[in-house]
């Protein structure tokens, strides 16, 4: 018996190293310009009503989809952050819209807005589709796609405004040409 809690200790160890090992290297992945210049983004869910949510119809804004759920404690950490970027960068073309993954939908995420006072457009996605077609099992993880939709930069982990590199792809992508005017 004390061999099979040696060994099971041992295994929880190696598996808690792993995690952390990747979860340090993991906030400073984005993808690569190959990568990320290339990859278009077609994606469809829905948004909290029930509506239909179209990525391709935010074709002209620049766009931070967050893929985020919950009951994941990262992802509650970030929601200032992302309310900053949301709010600071909205009159220029840009949304933050988080994808939430929890696997109850509409009615698990719509109390826990109400109380966060989440400022930016969720849609959801039970399945985890979009997280499927980012190659990810690490959440918060978030994408920004330019005017055109294609992905300019990628990140695993919590998003911070204080992140340079964002903030460069940021910036590069709202300085892009093909902005529809301001209604």
């Amino acid at each position: 018996m004390r061999t099979t809690s040696k060994v099971l200790v041992l295994v929880a160890l190696l598996a808690l190293a792993a995690c952390r090992r990747e979860h340090r290297a993991q906030p400073k992945v984005q993808a690569n310009a190959e990568k990320a210049g290339a990859q278009t983004l077609t994606y469809e869910s829905q948004w909290l009503d029930g509506s239909k949510f179209d990525l391709a119809r935010e074709k002209g804004n620049v766009v931070l989809l967050n893929v985020w759920a919950t009951w994941c404690g990262p992802c509650r950490f970030e929601i200032p952050e992302l309310d900053k970027l949301h709010a600071q960068y909205a009159s220029r073309g840009f949304k933050v819209i988080g994808v939430s993954i929890d696997e109850g939908g509409a009615s698990d995420v719509k109390p826990f807005l109400k109380d966060q006072k989440v400022s930016y457009p969720i849609a959801v996605d039970p399945e985890g589709k979009l997280a499927t077609m980012l190659k990810t099992t690490v959440i918060p993880t978030s994408v920004l796609i330019d005017r055109g939709g294609k992905i300019v930069w990628k990140h695993f982990g919590i998003v911070s405004t204080g992140d340079e590199s964002l903030t460069k792809a940021l910036e590069a992508a709202l300085g892009q040409s093909g902005r529809p005017p301001l209604s």
